[in-house]
């Protein structure tokens, strides 16, 4: 269904982008917008800045991780355990915080046991401040504890 919110609530979920049991992450909340295409909202906090009033290079790369990440799962499957092999991506504007930024994430293909996808990261005003591609590669979950 298309606008649904994708939320891992497992309560083991620690991750810093998306978990919201994580009291020191990002808290980030997807919503599904087409098949491999999923949206979030963000406003990035003053303490999440590396220039003055930018968000961080590295906050960002979390924000399109995760973007990316989401597309992946929400068209390959959620039970699927896949992790990041490669990630590129270009600054092109700079990020503001304390402004909202919508991040998005689209699947592209799968090709064997790799996964690709394009992020962007969306400034007010709509411009692409920052986009990224990315591999995932599927790999056996976990043996369990």
């Amino acid at each position: 269904m298309l606008d649904d919110l994708l939320v891992n609530e497992d309560p083991d979920n620690r991750c810093f982008g998306c978990s919201p049991h994580n009291e020191k992450g990002l808290a980030l909340r997807f919503v599904r917008r087409e098949p491999g295409v999923v949206e979030c909202a963000y406003t990035a906090e003053p303490h999440l800045c590396g220039a003055p009033g930018v968000v961080h290079g590295g906050i960002q790369a979390t924000l399109l991780d995760e973007a990316m990440g989401f597309a992946v799962h929400e068209q390959v499957g959620e039970k699927l355990w896949v992790v990041t092999a490669e990630l590129r991506l270009r600054y092109r504007a700079p990020v503001p915080v304390g402004e909202p930024l919508v991040v998005r994430g689209r699947w592209l293909r799968s090709e064997g046991k790799d996964h690709f996808a394009k992020g962007e990261i969306l400034d007010p005003r709509g411009r692409r401040a920052t986009v990224a591609e990315s591999r995932w590669r599927s790999i056996d979950p976990p043996l369990p504890k």
